[in-house]
């Protein structure tokens, strides 16, 4: 059980079993962000609006880029709808994660 961190069926499917990813910013290899011994709030931040991840650490960037966790590369980019629903509801973003 040490193995596993609760995250929905996109992200499992886009992590696989990658344990590293491209870092956009140097073209260099960077380990994946792990949940069980990272703390989110150290390598992203949420975009003013709530509606996208920013990785801020070369990990932040490369797991933000492997798993496309802002849909970017998809024409319908739901994620960020799902995301700016959420906002006007006020679900979104947590209450304690840093905003830009």
């Amino acid at each position: 059980m040490q193995n596993l961190a609760l995250c929905c069926r996109r992200c499992n499917e886009r992590r696989y079993n990658f344990t590293v990813g491209i870092d956009p910013e140097t073209q260099k290899e960077e380990p994946l962000f792990n949940p069980r011994t990272q703390r989110w709030s150290e390598h992203f931040i949420w975009s003013q609006d709530g509606v996208k991840i920013i990785g801020v650490t070369p990990t932040g960037r490369a797991t933000c880029n492997r798993l496309d966790l802002n849909d970017e590369r998809l024409g319908s980019q739901f994620i960020q709808q799902s995301r700016r629903l959420w906002v006007s509801v006020g679900w979104h973003p947590p209450e304690d994660d840093p905003i830009l």
